[in-house]
């Protein structure tokens, strides 16, 4: 059986190798991590910026924002994810900045956020024919 000598690690080949594999396999898209957060928050930034009618109250910024992010689902389904993430800050960038200029120009909100109160407290009703507590008096 043949044993590994300890300083074949520390040898000049194969120092110089391990950078070089590990730099080549960084830039590899198969490790690469997909900016589903990223296209996420863009996309919900943008429809934000629909809810308060950024379309006609800051029509430049709100298709720029379309704009990039069209570019950014494109690179995400090329898999250039290093360019999708970058293009899906900038659309979020100008969703976010056409939201706050439509709100600047006197825009509301077309939908409520949160149409239930959610520290309400339930009224449900027991499904027929099932046990129910009996009556308090």
């Amino acid at each position: 059986m043949k044993v590994v000598n300890p300083s074949f690690f520390s040898q000049k080949p194969f120092s110089l190798f391990l950078p070089l594999l590990l730099f080549s396999l960084s830039s590899c898209t198969l490790i690469q991590t997909r900016p589903i957060q990223k296209m996420a928050d863009t996309s919900a930034a943008i429809k934000a910026a629909r809810e308060v009618q950024a379309e006609t109250l800051a029509p430049e910024l709100f298709r720029q924002a379309g704009e990039w992010f069209f570019k950014a689902k494109k690179e995400y389904r090329l898999k250039n994810f290093d360019l999708a993430n970058l293009y899906a800050d900038k659309a979020r960038f100008f969703a976010e900045s056409a939201e706050f200029e439509a709100v600047r120009n006197g825009a509301q909100r077309t939908s409520d956020p949160i149409a239930v109160d959610p520290l309400a407290s339930p009224n449900f009703s027991s499904p027929a024919g099932s046990a129910s507590p009996p009556p308090s008096p």
